[in-house]
């Protein structure tokens, strides 16, 4: 009993602080510097420009075919629409079906945003393991929260993570660091 309170607790945290820093709250985040670049485009800023103006429709008129055709930046933007029910119904399912290949180009942000869909059983089905996997690939890549939550999960023994007193040192003190 007291697992799964500890463990809803975490989950309910890790959504909050996700969804602040989606909604463009003040929690930081770091950019993806290892992910692959998109391939510069000018439309990509447009539709950014437009989603920050509350006009998500036009976002996804112009992101949507960027991110069919791969850009990274327009596929974890679009999972943030569906995500977030901007322009469009909110729809998990959907959401991750745009920030899967983003993450698996190495994207931090989507790699995470796919940690916390496993992890909670959002918009697929619960798979902790799954979930520990993006969540390592997304620390890795200098994502602070996922930093956070990872080394909460090894302090916990969490997502079939062993305790790890030494690993969770590790992950805090990278997630506190400016690197």
């Amino acid at each position: 009993m007291t697992t799964n309170i500890r463990l809803t607790t975490i989950g309910i945290a890790l959504w909050a602080i996700s969804s602040l820093a989606l909604s463009g709250g003040s929690t930081p985040t770091t950019p993806a510097s290892t992910a692959v670049p998109a391939a510069p485009n000018a439309n990509y800023e447009v539709g950014s420009a437009a989603y920050d103006a509350g006009d998500y429709d036009k976002a996804r008129r112009i992101w949507q075919p960027l991110a069919e055709k791969g850009d990274v930046r327009a596929q974890r933007g679009m999972g943030k629409m569906y995500e977030k029910g901007r322009g469009v119904d909110r729809d998990f399912a959907a959401a991750l079906k745009w920030y899967r290949p983003a993450a698996e180009k190495g994207d931090a942000e989507s790699q995470y945003r796919l940690a916390v869909g496993y992890a909670y059983g959002m918009g697929i089905k619960k798979d902790e393991a799954t979930a520990a996997i993006w969540l390592q690939k997304a620390a890795a890549n200098g994502q602070k929260r996922a930093q956070k939550s990872l080394a909460k999960a090894y302090e916990d023994g969490l997502f079939g993570l062993p305790r790890d007193p030494a690993q969770a040192k590790y992950w805090y003190d990278k997630a506190n660091s400016g690197s």
